[in-house]
């Protein structure tokens, strides 16, 4: 069992999900039909009003199809955000599914979309396309890394758009440092993290930023974007990933903007940290994988396994990690956050997530 084999797939399948979310995004017609606000039982708490897109649908189903018809014993084992079911105008309900047969996904896509066939060719394009990846620019290891595990020992949480809000927004802002966007097309992510069943250990993590950078300002490029993948990887005493060392511009927390200020004053008069608000999950995180914030923080249980799984994953390749944060006050002793109990899907205490484990006992000690 290779481990480098399996990271290859979730990079391709991961590129394919930001492509398709390009895809969705920059051409408007399609987009308008492809919002829908998500039902009682499957909305996020922290939102008035939570949407989910057909792109989200879509890209998890094509992620849980490439990986589970390259891994089979891995298919049961792959979980998402979304739930499936989309409901066009008509009110018609439709099950997303992605199968072997291009057709069919077409056929379902089109009732989805109202009979717009070059609308619903256009996503299955993308859905079946292949990628190539450049492994060099990826810094990929050469060497064989094997996998102690049997696949089916291994579980796999997809966001498949981690900042949906953001996506259908589109508005972009920056903070006062350039690096790090407040809201906007630049906070989704796309994420896919692999944990060991048994321990609940995250163990492979990808997370693909489909708009990190616009094409150009010129007309006919208006609404095109390039991508970012990051990657990581920590099995047994082996740890890789593809982030270079970053010296942050000033001591920066990276919180919600809907954080508690209790909270808020302790991290910036206590602790003397720059606070800055941003939004999505996996992009906050992925701040302090990148070095260019140092804390982040969320004490509400308003994040999920499939917000966490991959970021967490690139933490630990990077000695860093994700803890949950209530049991870290309470007990002044960290608890990393755990995938252990399938029934429990929200991260329950809070998180706070440190690259420097230094840096966390230091905030142990205030």
């Amino acid at each position: 069992m290779s481990a480098i084999n399996l990271l290859k797939e979730l990079l391709k399948a991961s590129e394919k999900a930001a492509n398709i979310a390009r895809v969705c995004r920059q051409n408007q017609r399609l987009f308008s039909l492809l919002v829908q606000e998500k039902e009682k039982d499957e909305s996020n708490s922290r939102f008035d009003h939570d949407f989910k897109t057909l792109a989200d649908c879509l890209i998890q189903e094509m992620i849980k199809y490439d990986i589970g018809k390259q891994f089979p014993e891995l298919r049961d084992n792959i979980r998402g955000e979304e739930n499936a079911k989309f409901t066009n105008t008509m009110g018609e309900s439709v099950i997303v599914t992605v199968t072997d047969d291009p057709e069919n996904t077409i056929q379902v896509l089109e009732k989805i979309l109202n009979g717009d066939k070059e609308a619903a060719s256009a996503l299955v394009d993308e859905v079946y396309r292949d990628v190539e990846l450049d492994t060099d620019a990826l810094e990929l290891p050469t060497d064989s890394i094997p996998l102690d595990n049997n696949w089916s020992e291994l579980g796999i949480w997809i966001d498949p758009i981690d900042g949906t809000a953001e996506y259908i927004k589109g508005e972009e802002k920056l903070t006062k440092f350039p690096n790090i966007a407040a809201a906007g097309l630049k906070c989704c992510t796309v994420l896919i993290g692999v944990y060991e069943t048994c321990q609940g250990t995250p163990i492979l993590g990808v997370i693909n930023q489909p708009f990190a950078d616009k094409v150009s300002d010129q007309e006919e490029c208006q609404g095109k974007y390039s991508g970012k993948i990051y990657w990581g990887m920590s099995i047994g005493d082996l740890k890789f990933n593809n982030i270079a060392p970053h010296e942050p511009d000033a001591r920066i927390a990276i919180l919600s903007p809907s954080e508690q200020s209790k909270y808020v004053d302790f991290i910036r008069n206590q602790l003397k940290y720059d606070v800055i608000y941003s939004s999505g999950a996996g992009y906050k995180i992925l701040k302090i994988a990148t070095g260019e914030a140092e804390l982040f923080l969320i004490s509400k249980g308003s994040t999920y396994k499939w917000d966490t799984c991959a970021p967490q994953a690139i933490l630990r390749s990077m000695n860093g990690d994700l803890f949950n944060l209530q049991d870290t006050l309470i007990n002044k002793s960290v608890k990393k956050i755990s995938y252990q109990d399938r029934k429990v899907m929200r991260n329950l205490g809070g998180v706070i997530a440190y690259q420097n484990i230094d840096k966390l006992r230091e905030f142990l000690k205030l």
